[in-house]
């Protein structure tokens, strides 16, 4: 269907300031092989095609499409502890200098989450311990690295077993079987060390348009080994490096670095203007205005979630922004709800009546603190905030009839671990559940 494939390869080397050194052969049916910009590849011929859902968030248009594996790292809540000073991501320095102040330009620039700590120490401490403190890495970082290095892996048939090794260039990995020991590079981390990661390589196709490969092994910390990515079926491969894993384009590629990080594009296979991890503004938004007011004066104007017009819906949409909305989901799994679905909290939420029957109030922050991590939170605060919706002592309040005080959550939100994610999901279609 696809033709026959060729058999160009271009492998790429990295040396410590990042320039490549190339070393192609190339079939006569490609041409000339397309230059790398930072990053090396394996390069074949393929059919680009773009698949995109379009959202509405904040009256703003976003673009959404996750990987599965991305996703599965999005919808878990981790624990977490390090030294930020020892995390090796490519960072955009801050717009304002912390010993002059903050920049006199009134367009919104990012301060970075330190900058935050200076009036927000509580959110900045919970932060630290949380998932989204740690979800995008350079896959050189050590942390990293140590977790597949040396390691082999066998992906099974149509692929065969992964090799991987480091050396001064960074992480890569080999399928002797298949194309001898001509390495593959592995570019990115999605993910934590604390939960699971998934790697991701950004390579161009033949036209030089970026397509991301997401590997197809990832490491999980519950099993502490490497296992397989959770993604769609395996299918024909008409690129060479589908054979190190699932290939992504347009805006589901763009979506995944999206989401797991605070601000970052893709360009020329590769991130540019990288601020890793899901920080303070990625929420909040470039927070350079909000500091300077709040430098200048006793009590500065309303930002982000403070102001007036901050609802309900909109930290609905927020959050489902990554964590998805219905509108985002086929219609045929929004009416059987298959398990898959706890993944995404949003469209749990949305079709409960805990919602549904509150005046549409119910958000996430009802429940959660959103910069504390669910792990660190005792089940006994999470029953209280259930209770106080369900108070026997309220006539307006329906208490529930079984166990008015006790058991919520595993009644009506329990935990679901999904077949090779190694991780918990709470149901948050808030319901009673039929007996397992």
């Amino acid at each position: 269907m696809f033709g026959e494939l060729s058999e160009a390869l271009v492998v790429r080397k990295r040396s410590k300031n990042r320039s490549i050194n190339h070393l192609s052969r190339c079939d006569s049916t490609l041409g000339n092989p397309v230059r790398d910009r930072g990053r090396g590849f394996f390069l074949l011929n393929l059919n680009a095609s773009v698949l995109s859902l379009s959202i509405v968030r904040l009256g703003l248009k976003r673009v959404l499409g996750i990987p599965v594996a991305a996703l599965l790292l999005l919808g878990t809540s981790m624990s977490l502890h390090f030294d930020e000073s020892t995390q090796s991501t490519e960072t955009s320095k801050p717009a304002i200098a912390i010993a002059d102040g903050v920049s006199s330009d009134t367009k919104p620039t990012f301060v970075g989450r330190d900058i935050c700590k200076e009036c927000h120490q509580t959110n900045y401490d919970l932060h630290a311990h949380h998932g989204h403190k740690s979800t995008f890495y350079l896959a050189d970082d050590p942390k990293i690295a140590e977790l597949f290095d040396g390691k082999t892996y066998d992906a099974g048939e149509p692929y065969g077993t992964y090799h991987y090794h480091t050396d001064e260039d960074g992480l890569y990995v080999t399928l002797p079987e298949r194309f001898g020991d001509r390495p593959f590079r592995l570019d990115y981390a999605l993910g934590s060390p604390e939960g699971a990661i998934t790697l991701l390589s950004l390579i161009p196709d033949q036209q030089g348009n970026t397509i991301a490969i997401e590997h197809r092994a990832s490491w999980f910390n519950a099993t502490q080994k490497l296992g397989p990515t959770p993604q769609e079926a395996p299918g024909p491969m008409p690129v060479q490096a589908e054979a190190f894993g699932l290939k992504h384009q347009g805006n589901v590629m763009r979506k995944c670095v999206y989401c797991h990080t605070t601000a970052g594009e893709i360009e020329n296979q590769t991130v540019v203007g990288l601020v890793a991890n899901v920080n303070c503004e990625k929420c909040h938004g470039p927070a350079s205005e909000h500091v300077r007011l709040a430098r200048q004066m006793e009590n500065p104007p309303k930002y982000s979630v403070g102001k007036a017009d901050w609802d309900v819906e909109s930290e609905i949409q927020l959050c489902g922004d990554c964590h998805r909305l219905p509108m985002t989901i086929s219609r045929s799994e929004l009416r059987e709800y298959p398990d898959e679905l706890v993944r995404f909290q949003p469209v749990g939420i949305l079709r409960s009546r805990c919602y549904l029957e509150s005046e549409r109030q119910l958000g996430c922050s009802t429940c959660h603190n959103p910069h504390e991590s669910v792990e660190t939170v005792p089940m006994e605060r999470h029953v209280k905030k259930c209770v106080s919706c369900h108070l026997e002592s309220e006539s307006d309040h329906v208490a529930c009839p079984v166990s008015p005080k006790t058991g919520c959550i595993e009644c009506h939100m329990p935990a679901k671990q999904l077949p090779g994610i190694h991780l918990d999901f709470h149901d948050h279609w808030i319901r009673v559940h039929e007996p397992q």
